[in-house]
């Protein structure tokens, strides 16, 4: 894996002990959320195998490890973290969890995080990436993604999430934490890497945004959640 020496990265002992004390908390509190997938939702774990980038906005991010959770025995899960100090933060968080990350961004090493993910999907892992972080604009798609899925013809799988009772920050994203013991609902639609093959990176990238605007919002509106 190529590494750059501009990626910032933990090195005192406070910040370690930081991390593991951060992570404890979150194991607790998310051991108290529950999960509910749709059907395909649900076929998506069941049945995926082999290299597949998972593809979600980035305020969803903070309950994905709950996801994570249901795949990890299944295959290595890589997360693209920026390669800034608040990356560094939960770079550390995720190597606690057990998911691994590439470092970088659309700003910053982006070539090199894109070699990177194409090695680890070539080994036959799974990756997460937030095509709208890590600064935004909000649910808009940048390339990169699309970039990874053309060049490696590897599947996706845009994953939607709502909480039943949650509270947002005020970030430029709208980062949602669902409340202790809140439920978290998911849905997925996948993308067969034929299925996009004649499509160019700037008209995959559009259409994916339409998709996983489509699929969160279908979600968000079920009147049965």
């Amino acid at each position: 894996m190529i590494v750059r020496r501009d990626t910032h990265v933990l090195k005192r002992w406070w910040q370690r002990i930081l991390v593991s004390i951060v992570t404890f908390i979150l194991r607790l509190y998310w051991s108290t959320l529950g999960v509910k997938l749709t059907a395909e939702c649900q076929m998506v774990v069941d049945e995926t195998q082999g290299p597949t980038v998972f593809v979600l906005w980035h305020n969803n991010l903070f309950v994905a490890y709950k996801l994570y959770g249901l795949l990890k025995k299944k295959c290595s899960m890589y997360a693209l973290v920026s390669p800034s100090r608040d990356g560094a933060w939960l770079a550390g968080i995720f190597g606690r969890l057990g998911i691994r990350t590439i470092r970088g961004s659309s700003n910053r090493n982006g070539l090199f995080a894109m070699d990177n993910i194409f090695e680890k999907l070539a080994e036959g892992a799974f990756v997460a990436i937030t095509p709208d972080g890590p600064r935004g604009p909000v649910c808009k798609f940048k390339r990169g993604t699309a970039m990874v899925a053309k060049a490696t013809k590897t599947n996706l799988v845009l994953v939607a999430m709502k909480y039943r009772h949650y509270f947002t920050l005020p970030t430029w994203d709208r980062f949602k934490i669902p409340y202790p013991f809140s439920k978290i609902y998911v849905d997925s639609k996948t993308f067969p890497c034929g299925t996009f093959a004649n499509l160019t990176v700037k008209e995959l990238s559009t259409a994916l945004e339409d998709e996983l605007i489509s699929l969160q919002q279908k979600i968000d509106s079920a009147s049965h959640i």
